[in-house]
């Protein structure tokens, strides 16, 4: 009989702090949506002030704006494309592997190691920036030591950003296999690709 009792105030004691620590999980998801929630409207002022500039004209009656038109920093397809973009700090005068030509309506050439590796790639806008994805290795490609075929095309290679001076930001990511960073071939084109890029 005293097992049984035992046993059932140890499985009160149980419950009853199974809900004291459900309580307070609510009670810390409460205050974080709290939170969230306030810094979306501080936010929201913020982004509507400056959707919110509009063009004044000088005293000569022409139009001008506040000088933040060349600190936008939103990638959008208007902006890029058909533009040809060359690594900042890299002496590339032909373009030879330390440029992008930034088109979204077709595929591009991108070199990982010059003389060696080269793929093609597609651009795909993804809110502020521009995605990058593996399409297949290029014709210029004499690197067939790499599993090309199991590289992943539906996950980004690279991420393109603008900076606050109007110059392309590239992170390099890396190839994936089955939606996984593929460690041992996500070396390849950091190096050559990955850094800020000026329009050519």
């Amino acid at each position: 009989m005293k097992f049984h009792a035992s046993l059932l105030c140890l499985f009160l004691i149980l419950v009853s702090c199974k809900n004291e620590e459900s309580n307070q999980n609510e009670e810390l998801n409460s205050e974080t949506e709290k939170s969230v929630n306030n810094n979306i409207s501080e936010v929201e002022p913020k982004r509507s002030n400056a959707e919110g500039i509009s063009s004044a004209s000088d005293e000569n009656g022409t139009d001008s704006t506040d000088g933040n038109s060349e600190n936008n920093t939103e990638v959008s397809e208007v902006n890029i494309s058909g533009n040809t973009y060359i690594k900042i700090y890299e002496s590339d005068a032909n373009c030879n592997c330390y440029c992008l030509e930034l088109d979204m309506n077709k595929n591009t050439e991108l070199c990982l190691s010059e003389d060696e590796i080269y793929i093609n790639a597609r651009y795909a806008q993804a809110g502020d920036d521009v995605n990058m994805y593996y399409v297949s290795p290029s014709n210029k490609n004499i690197n067939e030591d790499l599993p090309w075929k199991e590289f992943d095309t539906n996950t980004p290679i690279a991420v393109l950003s603008a900076d606050e001076n109007g110059n392309m930001v590239l992170d390099w990511k890396g190839f994936s296999i089955d939606g996984e960073l593929a460690v041992d071939y996500a070396i390849y084109g950091k190096k050559t690709l990955e850094g800020t890029y000026k329009k050519q």
